[in-house]
């Protein structure tokens, strides 16, 4: 059972470091570098014309390699000339063919489903391209002469958010199907540092925005709101408040929550107390979906459900999107540490794995 602590925690520095034993708090922190090594690395990357000629592309993935996708058709929804799709399971949609250009993601090279999706595409001799540090995948890309990026690997999967972003961007770029310039990525950049320098651990919370939200999401169910191509920011901050924060969290996205969520705001009345409401919001935001989220604020004001407008701040919608981000896998590393806990660690995920391997011998007994 998790420790909640109290007092000025956050800003003890030693302690924080002996909660972040595995080191979160600067694998957050290198989002910066990342960003600016991963948009080097997929300068390098030459594809077949195949690759430039596709109608559509599907990126096959799970956790922080299925949320880059999302980030990527979120920031450049104005910009991608063909449909994007994140497929999150063992299995291929049925459409996907050899105009359609398959993008296995995967951080450790070894993400079953990713590999039983990615042996579909091979089998209907979809072009195919990987993104991973090593693994299995590695070695397949390598004897089947597909075109792959690689990356530094060691630390957690999730952590490794700023290269699946800017990898993938990459190679949509070389592949003539979006329009990315360097220009983009410095602005991503400068956001993803400037977010660093507000919130990091030498920041005290008085002026830690990070900080602050991790404090009032203690003994809370977050719940993460926002529109447009911050939708998928909103659900990378639901995963990160489960992984990093060891917490139970769930998002929405607008409009679609005015035509359902709102109306569930008042029951049960034994959980308004626990619940907090984040809406991220940016300047970006279609107008009518600023007016939307006002009107949800409201009415979670008449329902006495505690909320937070949070502005999400950079130079175009990449940059806000990388803020949006950093700020998140803050706060979630912040509430993970306010729990007595080391935000790295994924017991229950490696315990599924286990089993499921477990599972796997027992068959071929």
């Amino acid at each position: 059972m998790a420790t909640r602590l109290g007092g000025g925690i956050l800003d003890d520095i030693g302690a924080v470091s002996r909660l972040d034993a595995g080191g979160m708090l600067s694998a957050v922190g290198s989002l910066p570098e990342q960003i600016r090594d991963g948009w080097i690395r997929s300068r390098a990357l030459s594809l077949p014309d195949a690759y430039r000629q596709v109608r559509s592309v599907v990126v096959l993935g799970m956790g922080g390699s299925a949320i880059a996708a999302d980030l990527v058709r979120g920031a450049f929804n104005d910009r991608l000339t063909v449909p994007l799709a994140t497929v999150r399971d063992y299995e291929l949609p049925a459409w996907v063919g050899r105009e359609t250009l398959v993008v296995a993601c995967s951080y450790s090279g070894s993400t079953e489903e990713t590999i039983s999706a990615l042996t579909t595409a091979l089998e209907r001799r979809c072009p195919v391209a990987v993104i991973t540090t090593g693994g299995a995948l590695h070695d397949v890309a390598r004897r089947a002469a597909l075109p792959l990026l690689a990356f530094p690997g060691g630390g957690q999967p999730r952590a490794a958010i700023g290269y699946g972003l800017v990898l993938l961007s990459g190679l949509l770029e070389r592949a003539g199907l979006l329009a990315v310039a360097d220009s983009d990525l410095a602005d991503a950049e400068r956001a993803a540092a400037a977010t660093v320098e507000g919130c990091g651990p030498d920041v005290p919370t008085e002026r830690n925005l990070a900080k602050q939200l991790a404090w009032t999401l203690v003994d809370r169910l977050p719940v993460i709101e926002a529109s447009g191509f911050l939708a998928a920011a909103a659900r990378r901050w639901k995963t990160q408040l489960n992984e990093n924060g060891k917490s139970f969290a769930t998002y929405e996205e607008l409009p679609e929550a005015t035509h359902n969520a709102v109306v569930g705001y008042a029951q049960p009345e034994s959980i308004r107390d626990h619940l907090y409401v984040v809406f991220l919001a940016s300047p970006s935001d279609h107008p009518r979906n600023s007016l939307r989220a006002s009107l949800s604020a409201e009415l979670l004001g008449m329902e006495q459900i505690a909320h937070q407008v949070v502005p999400v701040r950079g130079d175009g919608r990449l940059a806000q999107t990388v803020a949006a981000i950093a700020l998140g896998d803050y706060v979630s590393t912040y509430l993970g540490m306010l729990y007595g806990l080391d935000p790295s660690p994924v017991e229950a995920i490696s315990t599924i794995k286990t089993r499921l391997l477990e599972r796997d011998q027992d068959s071929e007994d």
